[in-house]
């Protein structure tokens, strides 16, 4: 039987991406104060200055949006008969696919566990959960990737991927 599924969930924010947001915003503030002081130092034609400085002020802000959206990420697992397509998604707008992985090349896989960081070295670590008291399970995967060569996956299937997974997977599920 076929299995389509997708699956998708906001990552939480780090306690440094709320300080350099916040870093952002205050960033942001004092500019623009110092812009405003600037031009009314050097402004002889107020009616050019004033105009000239509002057009400042809107591009520094949007600017700063840029930044801030840059911190609003999604993940989204598209799940296909054993095939895990892991997209991150930056600003609602922006998708980048993080990894694909076939049930065929997973070496290892079962509940994560941190002491799994330290039995392998790992080319790469790529870390797609929420953030979130869930009540899926955090899962590990490792595996040979042609790019990333010896990749540990750790992600938060929901319970129709997971039992799906533990079907096609070659490897036994480590509890």
């Amino acid at each position: 039987m076929d299995l389509y599924t997708e699956q998708l969930y906001r990552k939480r924010k780090t306690p440094l991406e709320f300080l350099l947001q916040t870093l952002i915003f205050v960033g942001c503030v004092v500019g623009s104060v110092l812009i405003i002081m600037i031009f009314s130092a050097l402004s002889k034609n107020f009616g050019f200055m004033a105009g000239t400085l509002i057009v400042a002020i809107l591009a520094y802000f949007s600017f700063k949006d840029q930044w801030f959206q840059r911190f609003d990420r999604e993940y989204e697992y598209l799940y296909f008969n054993g095939d895990v397509d892991i997209d991150r998604i930056t600003a609602k707008s922006t998708r980048k696919r993080i990894l694909s992985v076939r049930a065929a090349d997973v070496l290892r896989f079962g509940t994560y566990r941190e002491s799994i960081k330290t039995n392998v070295p790992f080319d790469k670590i790529i870390d797609v959960t929420s953030g979130f008291e869930t009540e899926n399970t955090i899962c590990f995967m490792t595996l040979r990737h042609k790019e990333h060569g010896n990749v540990l996956l750790i992600f938060e299937p929901k319970k129709e991927i997971l039992d799906d997974l533990k079907r096609r997977v070659q490897v036994p599920f480590e509890a």
